[in-house]
């Protein structure tokens, strides 16, 4: 019989048992795609991946990404948590020194990516990954229908922040992104299933991200955003980094932080996790401005946290 070793990662801290978890097969060649859908639905973690050689010369890998119930072309922690994986067993060339910022390209479902990975005494400390372009896919602006969302998240209408648009907005991976008032009104959120999963794939996301410009901590942090996607059996994500990286963009396209940019760029965190006792915390870089985001990076750090084996 077959055996397939695998790493597990908590993703976007800096602490074990908190951020999301994450298991990783670096080595999955071999493995039937049939099989790694029942791997991941084994695992029952929010993502799995399956590491394999890419075709491509400028790749240096290609990652196959996993919910517990399919495929799917990207996501943010298990971009950070992979190749915070793949750098700690040496795939990665270190730096001069073993200390500094390499940067791979790698292959995921929407293309070819780069990411840029920091090194210090030769360990990787932090992964950044360039998502894919922003875009703002709909927009639900019916009255109607904005309380029916809000309905669905356990909450009334009035609790929703009408400074800003429910949108579906993405770099990769779609999502619902819905502004609440307070930070109050965020924790309280008790999630309808059916009816929010009917609305985000009505509207074309794959899961729904709330969020406050409230936050729990002072300095960089900029919004606290929860994350569903009940179709994918995720009933709360602990840190989605997709969805954090299309937040970003979505809070620079509409002018909503009160942060002045660093060479054109913008540099904040996002909270994520805390009312699941998982706190994390997800670092954001887009660049661009108001009505024009033109990249948007995300990065974090990543703990080992268990090794294992699975028989096939």
């Amino acid at each position: 019989m077959p055996d397939y070793r695998f790493l597990q990662f908590d993703v976007f801290t800096d602490r074990s048992f908190c951020g999301n978890p994450l298991a990783v097969f670096t080595d999955a060649e071999g493995i039937p795609d049939d099989q790694m859908g029942k791997i991941a639905r084994e695992m029952n973690l929010s993502e799995t991946v399956f590491v394999l050689k890419s075709e491509s010369d400028e790749a240096l890998r290609r990652l196959r990404i996993f919910t517990p119930a399919r495929e799917i072309p990207f996501a943010g922690h298990p971009i950070v948590g992979t190749w915070a994986a793949l750098a700690g067993q040496g795939v990665v060339p270190l730096p001069d020194g073993g200390n500094g910022w390499q940067r791979i390209f790698h292959e995921v479902g929407i293309g070819i990516l780069p990411v840029d990975i920091e090194f210090k005494d030769g360990q990787p400390v932090q992964v950044v990954m360039t998502q894919g372009d922003f875009k703002l896919l709909n927009e639900i602006d019916d009255p109607h229908e904005q309380a029916e969302v809000a309905r669905a998240l356990g909450l009334a209408r009035e609790d929703l922040d009408e400074s800003l648009p429910i949108q579906v907005i993405t770099t990769g991976l779609s999502c619902l992104a819905v502004p609440i008032r307070s930070l109050a009104d965020l924790r309280d959120i008790r999630v309808d299933a059916a009816l929010l999963t009917d609305i985000y794939q009505r509207h074309g996301g794959t899961g729904c991200h709330a969020f406050t410009r409230e936050t729990l901590e002072v300095g960089e942090s900029r919004a606290h955003a929860r994350f569903f996607a009940p179709a994918d059996n995720i009933p709360e994500d602990p840190a989605t980094g997709s969805a954090c990286g299309a937040l970003g963009g979505y809070l620079i396209h509409h002018g909503a932080l009160n942060l002045e940019p660093e060479d054109g760029r913008y540099k904040f965190v996002i909270e994520q996790g805390d009312f699941i006792n998982r706190p994390s915390r997800i670092h954001l870089n887009v660049k661009g401005q108001a009505g024009n985001v033109e990249e948007v990076k995300v990065g974090g750090s990543a703990v080992l946290v268990a090794r294992g084996e699975v028989i096939v």
